[in-house]
C-alpha cells in the first residue's frame, strides 16, 4: 500500500512540475508618445527573526503581446525577494507608432514550470514561485502615469513533456 501511495505522489508531483505559469493583464491600448511598463514583484517571505531567511530569488520571462496574439518584446528576469524587474515598452521606439496611431497590448508574466523529480531522485521539488505584475501606461514626455492595471489571470500554459 505505502509502495501504491509513493507512486500516486511520484505521479502528481510530475504532473505539477509540467506546468509552466502564466498570468496576463488584460487589454490596454498603447498611443504615440506614451510607454507601456510591465513591473513584477517578487514578494519572497517575511523575514524570520530566528534564521534570518528572507526568502529565495524568483525567475520568469516578461512579455508585451498585440491583441492579435503577436509578441512584442520579452525579457527574462530574476527578480531576487522583495525586489521587482520591468520590461519597457516604447510606442515610437519598440511599435513605431505614428502620430494617432493606437496598437492595444496585454503584458503577460511566465514562471517556468518546475522539472519533475526522477524516481530514484532525492531531491525535494521545491514550488513555483510567484511573481505579482502591475501594468502601466504613461507619458513618455513627462512621466505621468495614465493608467494602472493591478489585475492578472493565470492562463493555463502548454504542457512541457520530459526529455527522454
Amino acid at each position: 500500500m505505502f509502495k501504491f501511495a509513493k507512486g500516486i505522489c511520484v505521479f502528481a508531483l510530475m504532473v505539477v512540475g509540467l506546468y509552466a505559469q502564466t498570468t496576463t493583464s488584460g487589454i490596454v491600448g498603447i498611443a504615440e508618445g506614451q510607454t507601456a511598463r510591465l513591473n513584477a514583484l517578487n514578494p519572497g517571505v517575511a523575514p524570520a527573526v530566528a534564521t534570518g531567511a528572507t526568502g529565495a530569488p524568483c525567475s520568469g520571462q516578461l512579455a508585451f503581446v498585440a491583441d492579435n496574439g503577436t509578441v512584442l518584446k520579452t525579457k527574462t528576469v530574476s527578480v531576487a525577494a522583495g525586489a521587482s524587474g520591468e520590461i519597457i515598452l516604447d510606442s515610437v521606439l519598440d511599435l513605431a507608432l505614428a502620430v494617432n496611431a493606437r496598437r492595444e497590448i496585454r503584458a503577460t508574466i511566465t514562471i517556468p514550470s518546475v522539472p519533475p523529480p526522477t524516481p530514484a531522485s532525492t531531491t525535494v521539488v521545491t514550488p513555483v514561485c510567484q511573481l505579482i505584475g502591475t501594468l502601466e501606461i504613461y507619458n513618455t514626455l513627462d512621466g505621468h502615469t495614465l493608467v494602472t492595471l493591478g489585475t492578472v489571470h493565470v492562463v493555463p500554459s502548454p504542457v512541457v513533456t520530459p526529455g527522454t
